[in-house]
């Protein structure tokens, strides 16, 4: 990793809807919030987001080992994602939710939430060394739940084992 690098802090999402986010984030999944604030319109902001009259308010979520941040930009000429675009395109695709339980369970219980998924939990844990799918949050962001065998080899092995 390049000097003075520590890791990875937060990945950072926009939504039309913040109370509907949190929600979604702190009600249903568990994320804590770390802090709350908003920003702008000033020329800093400008700067900082390339966006003009960029103002938005956040909230900083705490989810195990990282964060995420979701901003509700208030200055005009916001546009909406498309909702189904496809996880191939170029730029932000995904976050993934490592699963300490029965992922079928944790599946069934976000389904109940309103995300939609992909397509049903795929691979063994016995034989595949993981269980996996992609799904739409309630904003058409791309989430995906994985369970991973401990005896998985690969990227597993440095992965901490972090509790929420």
């Amino acid at each position: 990793m390049l000097k003075g690098i520590k890791g990875i802090h937060h990945i950072a999402i926009s939504v039309p809807d913040l109370k509907r986010a949190r929600a979604f984030y702190c009600d249903v999944l568990g994320f804590e919030i770390a802090e709350e604030f908003e920003f702008g319109p000033d020329a800093e902001s400008d700067r900082v987001t390339q966006v003009k009259g960029a103002c938005a308010d956040v909230l900083m979520l705490r989810a195990g080992n990282m964060h995420v941040e979701i901003f509700e930009f208030r200055n005009d000429g916001v546009a909406l994602q498309d909702d189904d675009r496809p996880v191939c395109d170029h730029g932000y695709t995904h976050f993934s939710l490592e699963v300490d339980g029965d992922i079928e369970e944790v599946y069934a219980a976000l389904e109940v939430a309103g995300v939609r998924w992909h397509s049903p939990v795929v691979g063994d844990l016995n034989v595949e060394g993981y269980a996996v799918t992609y799904g739409r949050d309630p904003f058409g962001n791309v989430i995906e739940i994985q369970k991973l065998a401990e005896s998985n080899s690969g990227h597993v092995k440095y992965l901490p084992r972090w509790k929420m």
